[in-house]
């Protein structure tokens, strides 16, 4: 059985409007999935984005767009804090895996990733341990030039790790309270669901510019279309549907939005 790669979204497992909140009861349930994965050998990577943990802060600074020589001191401060909050907010990330009896090994992409986008340097081979459910998140990581720094997106990670990891048969992305991808913002009672997501698909989405700093789920869906146009197929799913996972997991019928993989690759 092939491996999954699953994106614990920011606005899943952190309050987005309440700076270092995070959120233990949406990430519980889910644990207790991953550890049932685990224990019957399949093979799962994890990344997990900021949320309230990165994304205020990194926006406050500009971090996002580099070094910035007028306000260095400023910019210098909160590359340290912002990397702390990822490292604590990880922690809790990894407890609570730990706590359902999941042996993980963590990543931070400041240790082994340079660069930004989905072009960033870094050897993923690390991610090919066999008995561990590796974890990474998006991160402050360093960048080559008069930049200095950027914010290596957990999306791009995704991208990247779902290409090149070996024998990755599905990544998921696990949005928070939502199934997937619609026609029409999902709060408009006319919204529809897209089940199959394909070029000709028009979706709504929006990004609070305000706390997102590295593109929201437009960025997700773009990725989302390299990754099934190359590699494994790719879905979407309420993060907070316990049931509905399962059955995803299972290979059963579900709910939410699927980029399938190419044709050449079915």
């Amino acid at each position: 059985m092939g491996g999954v790669i699953i994106k614990l979204g920011g606005a899943l497992i952190t309050d987005k409007d309440q700076i270092h909140t995070f959120r233990p009861e949406a990430l519980m349930p889910l644990a207790s999935i991953l550890s049932e994965m685990a224990s019957e050998g399949r093979r799962v990577t994890i990344v997990h984005g900021a949320g309230s943990f990165g994304h205020i802060e990194a926006k406050q600074a500009g971090l996002a767009g580099g070094y910035d020589p007028a306000r260095e001191t400023e910019q210098t401060q909160a590359v340290d804090s912002v990397r702390a909050s990822m490292i604590n907010l990880n922690g809790m990330v990894l407890d609570i895996l730990r706590e359902h009896g999941i042996d993980c090994q963590t990543h931070p992409p400041r240790e082994w990733a340079k660069g930004t986008g989905s072009t960033f340097t870094g050897d993923i081979g690390r991610f090919e341990t066999p008995g561990k459910v590796h974890v990474t998140f998006g991160d402050v990581v360093d960048v080559d030039g008069d930049m200095r720094f950027g914010i290596l997106s957990g999306d791009h990670l995704m991208e990247r790790l779902a290409l090149e990891a070996e024998d990755m048969d599905m990544a998921v992305f696990l949005l928070n309270g939502i199934d997937g991808l619609y026609d029409k913002d999902p709060k408009d009672p006319d919204a529809r669901l897209i089940r199959e997501y394909n070029s000709e698909a028009s979706y709504t989405t929006t990004l609070d510019s305000d706390k997102d700093v590295t593109g929201g789920m437009a960025l997700k869906v773009d990725v989302s279309k390299r990754i099934s146009s190359s590699g494994p197929k790719v879905v979407f799913v309420n993060g907070l549907d316990m049931e509905n996972m399962r059955r995803l997991f299972a290979g059963e019928e579900f709910t939410g939005t699927v980029f399938k993989r190419a044709k050449s690759h079915e």
